[in-house]
């Protein structure tokens, strides 16, 4: 007598929650920041609260107190937690998104997402198309951003110089960005349009951000006093300026 086959074993269900789109990972570690998660119109006195650093905004009517956000994680994962139900596992953080994930301080007034695929619009949100290359993402507790260097080249498409420079500056102060890094991955971009723009902000950005220039003014850079090397020497050295963390930043954490 032939046996009755067994019925196959059922697919285990998707994680459920906040940040679930990322991943597990994500989901597991929103849960207290979505805890946190406040829901309040956008009135004067909620703008009053954030003005006093009594509230971060995260989006139109999604609030969290400024402690929640204290470390990479948590900021990354406290975009997912706003967005809820509209994150998509394709929506990667970039541009002035990704750097204030890395350096911290008052949230972008619109968030920044970068997708490879599927068009679409959300309200309260610049979400961009654009390719991503597997190296140009890494995960900040289960969640996809772009890597400092990408971020830079995102930042000097989209923004203005004046606009990109404070934000390129953190990103090299804190340690997260090499200018070679830059360097290699617009030359890997050659072909994507608009790359000869980015190339030049990029310039304008290192003209302006030059040591030599303040030198000739009798400046000093931020953070440093200039010392020539010897006599009749334009070489400079530099004191007190941040040390790097010393830790590589395209890894999963």
């Amino acid at each position: 007598m032939a046996r009755s086959p067994a019925p196959a074993a059922e697919a285990p269900a998707p994680p459920l929650g906040l940040c679930a789109a990322w991943s597990s990972h994500a989901a597991e570690l929103a849960v207290p920041i979505g805890d946190a998660l406040q829901e309040w119109e956008d009135t004067p006195s909620t703008r009053v609260l954030v003005a006093e650093g009594l509230l971060a905004r995260l989006l139109p009517g999604r609030y969290v107190p400024p402690d929640v956000l204290h470390g990479a994680i948590p900021r990354a994962l406290a975009l997912g937690c706003a967005m809820g139900a509209r994150l998509l596992p394709h929506h990667v953080i970039a541009g002035p998104s990704a750097a204030w994930v890395l350096l911290g301080g008052v949230p972008p007034t619109v968030p920044e997402l970068l997708s490879a695929t599927h068009r679409s619009a959300m309200a309260g949100v610049s979400l961009r198309h654009g390719m991503l290359r597997p190296d140009e993402v890494e995960t900040v507790g289960g969640a996809p951003m772009t890597v400092p260097e990408r971020t830079a080249i995102d930042l000097l498409r989209y923004c203005p110089v004046p606009a990109a420079a404070p934000l390129l500056r953190g990103l090299e102060r804190s340690g997260h960005l090499e200018r070679g890094a830059v360097d290699r991955a617009l030359r890997r971009m050659d072909r994507h349009p608009g790359i000869r723009a980015v190339r030049g902000r990029w310039e304008e950005y290192l003209e302006r951000s030059a040591p030599r220039r303040d030198f000739l003014r009798g400046r000093a850079p931020q953070g440093g006093i200039l010392r020539p090397r010897a006599p009749g020497s334009a070489q400079l050295a530099v004191s007190g300026a941040e040390a790097p963390t010393g830790l590589p930043s395209a890894v999963t954490r």
